[in-house]
């Protein structure tokens, strides 16, 4: 990324198409940060131009090494752009691209979908309401081989925390509504619920019918409490039902409900931010089989998670900063995986070049059940 005007040029027509292709999916809705939200649009524009439109580039490495001492590799690279058409209309889009494999597996790279979001926020007497509406477009690469599979089935565990877990998911659209009210100066509650909607597709070539996801349904509840005028506890509380996933009709995968819970605490002073989250997430027992009309093995598929995590953000100096984040992982013993327990460190400076651009090198390891190492540099541009 630079401020030439050859590279100005692209990210412009890049960000023309991004909009262009969100705006004719019909897309009417997503989340904005509260100061957003809490913003009025002064009347129409082609852009807000008070807020800028952002671009990041953020190629990244990682490496795993498994406790029975298999490496597992990826080279991923995300292309983000977050474009503020008025103060209450934001729209962003996000496209990758992968390279993965590991000790006996081969080798497989491509595209991945494109995501987008579009979020409207609006103010009702003391109460602010926002509208998203996501959506996955089917772009990256399907029909994968045995072999090609082979190697996304560990890759795409959830404990290992690989930036791309898959190529695609297929065409989905997702509807949100959420609403907070501020019950006094120093207490808010909020309330949401959403929709998503799956089309089937061909994640392996050698499938007959599409592979079609159930849909899924939720709702999440939360409420803030400020302590002082600079730090601030809130809870959320959210629960989602997902239907089963067919094959020309027959039953291979049952996710069935998660509930999650989360207790957070925020703490600022001038140039410094700490923050500590407790998460706890629990599936319900799950099922699968790949024999036609039944089910071969029945338990728990998907592993309930707690996490516990610790962050510390500062400015060292004018146009330098940094993030240390903390955690602690555990997950419990499913019909495929044994129980996992590790911790991750994760740093990450920032440098501010001109006004336009910041360059952020990031670096992660993770030790405990397993062994993980990873890094990059992202870079972001305001325009």
């Amino acid at each position: 990324m630079c401020t030439s005007s050859r590279s100005g040029s692209r990210i412009r027509s890049f960000l023309r198409i991004a909009v262009l292709v969100l705006g004719t999916s019909g897309l009417v809705g997503g989340l904005l940060l509260p100061e957003e939200g809490r913003a009025q649009a002064e009347g129409p524009s082609l852009r807000d131009t008070r807020r800028p439109v952002q671009v990041a580039l953020d190629p990244t490495y990682q490496y795993y090494e498994t406790s029975s001492g298999q490496v597992l590799t990826q080279l991923s690279t995300w292309l983000t752009a977050v474009v503020p058409v008025t103060q209450q209309l934001t729209v962003q889009a996000r496209a990758g691209y992968a390279r993965m494999g590991g000790d006996g597996l081969s080798q497989i790279r491509g595209p991945t979908d494109v995501t987008g979001q579009v979020t409207y926020v609006r103010k009702l007497a003391d109460a602010s309401v926002v509208l998203s509406v996501a959506a996955n477009a089917p772009t990256g690469k399907q029909k994968l081989t045995d072999n090609e599979l082979a190697t996304t089935r560990p890759i795409s565990q959830n404990f290992y925390d690989f930036r791309v877990t898959s190529f695609s998911r297929g065409l989905s659209v997702s509807p949100q509504v959420t609403v907070a009210y501020p019950v006094t100066d120093r207490f808010a509650v909020g309330i949401g619920g959403g929709y998503q909607y799956q089309r089937g597709f061909r994640p392996q070539a050698s499938l007959d019918s599409d592979y079609v996801p159930g849909n899924g349904v939720g709702v999440n509840a939360g409420a803030d409490y400020k302590i002082t005028n600079s730090s601030a506890l809130g809870i959320d509380i959210a629960y989602r039902r997902y239907g089963e996933d067919t094959v020309g009709g027959s039953p291979r995968f049952e996710a069935g409900t998660r509930m999650a819970g989360t207790l957070r605490y925020l703490l600022r002073s001038q140039f410094t931010t700490v923050r500590a989250v407790l998460r706890y997430a629990q599936w319900e027992k799950s099922q699968f089989g790949f024999r036609e009309g039944q089910f071969q093995r029945q338990g728990q598929v998907l592993p309930p998670h707690g996490l516990a995590l610790v962050s510390y953000q500062t400015r060292l100096m004018d146009g330098i900063r940094a993030e240390a984040r903390l955690s602690g992982h555990g997950y419990r013993k499913t019909v495929s995986e044994g129980r996992k327990a590790f911790g991750r460190l994760y740093l990450a400076p920032s440098f501010d070049i001109g006004e336009l651009v910041t360059v952020e090198p990031h670096g992660t390891v993770t030790y405990g059940s397993y062994l993980g190492l990873g890094g990059g540099v992202r870079v972001m541009g305001s325009f």
